[in-house]
């Protein structure tokens, strides 16, 4: 054979090898829908601090079963995979999968056909997001103006069973600027708020040709994926209320379910199904590539701040360590996780972090010669003090946009700043981090005018990229408090997180412990620490200083209050005027504006 001949074989050869490695699949899933009881902490314990779940103030509330308490076992309904139509013989899932369905993948112009057998007692139904369907595979329950075949994907009864067809379509595709993976959703979609609160969510993958069976996210031991869903699983909403009521509660006809009280301890801050810690095997390899896959359901009340501790990630070409989520977002971020050991994930809502919304990653380190970032170049120092001091939301007294007294009468900062028989008024003792000019922490490092806008906010902490930041730090208050950083990286010894300590997170912010930190890119600081080509830099904080759950809480009240005696700390009005909100560039100066006027001013260059 000629040698031109002979290389175009091998060109026609190597096109047609190509082409069978990206060839589009059919992958079929063999779905079924079972009731079972779910428990949300089988250890029976809060795993972040080793406590019992009936003896931790907050974990009691969801975990105590009782005459009219449900506790923190619920009956569910949860998609299972199974291996062929018989649905004999299950493929058993990641553990950390919790109460999720299995994880559906396909990959561009493959198509996704699902089997569904109803073994529950009510009907339900199987409905994707991020994949085409047709009326007959929507599996969605509304007046549509279908019939006949159409609607029989609506819903499947019980002992029923149903074929849904989902073409993974290039319009549905990742884009060339997307990650490999995209995170989506398929749930059952009859009463859907109802549906999901029962159980029926689970992850779905749609991802670039040739990569979705690169993805380890099934079975066990470490992976290079996971799916999490970030959720207040609302029982209440459950089509199995009653009978969890029958079943658990210990004399069921107490039960009030309008009771407040009640309400709440069926609100389950779970990640997957799991609170405090319980789920189990989040387990990945040092120096490996992977992907969390996030999502948030629910109702208004499911604002998540997914933290996790120890490492950043990335997410539309963005580096953080949090994210948002919001019911129905989906999110995936990606990672290399470099830092061996056991690290948190967390929801940084205050509310949401008390109910166990929280859980625990394993980095482990799975080849002899992990590689280890080489030798930082600078140091950057910082000595810092945690002080407690006299703080005034509002020093001037009035309100320097309406020119009222802060404590007027009528005015809408006189709530806040009333100081009266039972009313702590606007000035609290709190607690700040100060910097200082070395490791003696006898002189302070004072602020220059242009800083003065940072208000109650720590000292702020620079670095450059490659850089090492130092902190020495100093407890001058009088109780345990730690410092810890977002948007670095440090070792176990450096985290300065509460796992088994006496810190709390919660109380510790509300207290007054937070300032900023920038990293910066190489080579953009200036020797006194300003930025390259900024004139002005300001730092602000937008938050509610929760002074009720402030450690100095009862301290305040024996201090500004008339009489300490007279005072409910359980009282709705007390606790709202306890709430400052910092906001509006305040930066914890409340109604009184931080003092901005320098930035009018005109600038010499």
């Amino acid at each position: 054979m000629p040698p031109a001949q002979r290389g175009g074989c091998l060109c026609a050869l190597g096109f047609l090898w190509l082409f069978a490695v990206v060839e589009a699949k059919t992958r079929t899933y063999y779905l079924g829908i079972v009731e079972e009881n779910w428990d949300y902490a089988p250890s029976g314990k809060n795993l972040i601090t080793g406590q019992n779940l009936l003896e931790d103030k907050f974990a009691s509330v969801y975990a105590t079963r009782g005459a009219n308490r449900i506790g923190r076992v619920y009956k569910k309904a949860i998609f299972r995979q199974f291996t062929d139509d018989t649905y004999s013989q299950e493929i058993p899932k990641a553990a950390w999968l919790g109460f999720l369905g299995p994880v559906l993948k396909a990959e561009e112009e493959d198509v996704i056909i699902v089997h569904l057998k109803n073994f529950a007692s009510r009907p339900y139904s199987v409905h994707p997001h991020g994949v085409f369907y047709d009326k007959d595979s929507e599996g969605a329950l509304y007046p549509d103006g279908t019939g006949g075949k159409s609607k029989e994907d609506d819903f499947v009864v019980p002992g029923g069973n149903y074929t849904y067809t989902w073409p993974v379509r290039k319009d549905y595709s990742p884009t060339l600027a997307d990650s490999n993976c995209l995170t989506w959703i398929y749930h059952s979609h009859i009463d859907t708020p109802r549906d999901i609160a029962s159980g029926l969510i689970g992850p779905l993958l749609v991802c670039k040709k040739g990569t979705a069976d690169e993805t380890s996210i099934e079975g066990t031991g470490a992976a290079n994926a996971f799916a999490l869903m970030f959720s207040i699983v609302d029982e209440n909403f459950s089509w199995y209320l009653d009978e969890n009521i029958n079943t658990f509660c210990l004399e069921p006809a107490s039960v009030d379910k309008e009771d407040e009280g009640f309400l709440t301890s069926n609100r389950m801050h779970a990640i997957n199904g799991y609170i405090y810690g319980n789920l189990p095997g989040l387990e990945m390899c040092a120096d490996t590539s992977m992907s969390w896959h996030l999502f948030g359901m629910g109702s208004e009340i499911d604002i998540h701040a997914a933290y996790f501790y120890g490492h950043t990630f990335t997410n539309r070409d963005q580096r953080a360590d949090v994210i948002g989520l919001f019911p129905a977002t989906f999110i995936t971020a990606e990672m290399n996780p470099g830092n061996p050991g056991r690290w948190l994930i967390t929801c940084q809502v205050n509310e949401h972090l008390r109910g166990g919304m929280e859980a625990l990653y394993d980095v482990q380190i799975c080849q002899k010669n992990l590689s280890r970032p080489s030798p930082l170049s600078h140091k950057r120092r910082y000595y810092i003090a945690a002080e407690e001091v006299l703080w005034n939301y509002g020093p001037d007294g009035y309100d320097k946009f309406t020119g009222q007294g802060l404590n007027a009468t009528g005015s809408e900062s006189a709530i806040y700043f009333t100081q009266g028989t039972n009313r702590i008024g606007g000035q609290y003792w709190k607690v700040r981090y100060v910097e200082y000019t070395d490791a003696t922490f006898s002189k302070k490092k004072i602020w220059s005018e242009d800083m003065k806008h940072l208000g109650i906010l720590g000292p702020i902490i620079k670095a450059e990229v490659g850089d090492t930041i130092l902190v020495t730090f100093a407890n001058k208050a009088k109780r345990s408090y730690s410092i810890m950083a977002h948007g670095v990286s440090f070792s176990k010894l450096s985290e300065g997180a509460p796992y088994l300590d006496a810190t709390d997170a919660v109380k510790d912010t509300n207290s007054g412990l937070v300032g900023p930190l920038l990293v910066c890119r190489k080579n953009t600081l200036n020797q006194d620490g300003t930025q390259k080509g900024i004139d002005r830099e300001f730092y602000l904080l937008f938050s509610i200083f929760d002074e009720n759950d402030s450690w100095y809480l009862r301290k305040n009240i024996e201090a500004f209050t008339g009489d300490p005696s007279k005072v409910d700390e359980n009282d709705a009005d007390f606790k709202e005027s306890n709430k400052m909100h910092v906001e509006s560039c305040q930066s914890a100066y409340g109604w009184h504006p931080m003092p901005l006027e320098h930035m009018l001013k005109p600038q010499s260059h």
